[in-house]
């Protein structure tokens, strides 16, 4: 025999609305996971921050900065006039070497080509 199953009038209304509140729940659930993460989120990067201020640079960094501060210490006002001095000597050099030697080219194009 076959065994008939008895419908009650609504029934299924009512197991829809069993899922669409099953499927409610799980979304307030997935809020409030997403919410407790961004409550912790300014402490986490807080942490983060700290953390990277406290850590090591790499030690050629550390090396490179020594003998900077090393050299600046060492350095008088005349010797750093003195560097000065000869960094704008050395530029009025190489522009008069450049223009030398434009002129050259010049001088050499108009024999060649008249």
């Amino acid at each position: 025999m076959a065994r008939r199953i008895q419908i009650i009038p609504g029934q299924r209304d009512l197991f829809e609305e069993d899922k669409e509140l099953t499927a409610l729940r799980e979304k307030e659930r997935k809020l409030d996971e997403a919410h407790q993460e961004i409550i912790k989120l300014p402490a986490k990067l807080e942490r983060e921050k700290r953390d990277r201020e406290s850590t090591m640079p790499p030690l050629a960094e550390i090396k490179d900065r020594y003998e900077i501060n090393r050299f600046e210490r060492s350095l008088s006002r005349g010797q750093i006039e003195n560097v000065l001095r000869t960094q704008r000597q050395s530029f009025m050099l190489m522009i008069l070497l450049i223009t030398a030697t434009a002129l050259m080219l010049g001088w050499a194009c108009r024999i060649a080509f008249y």
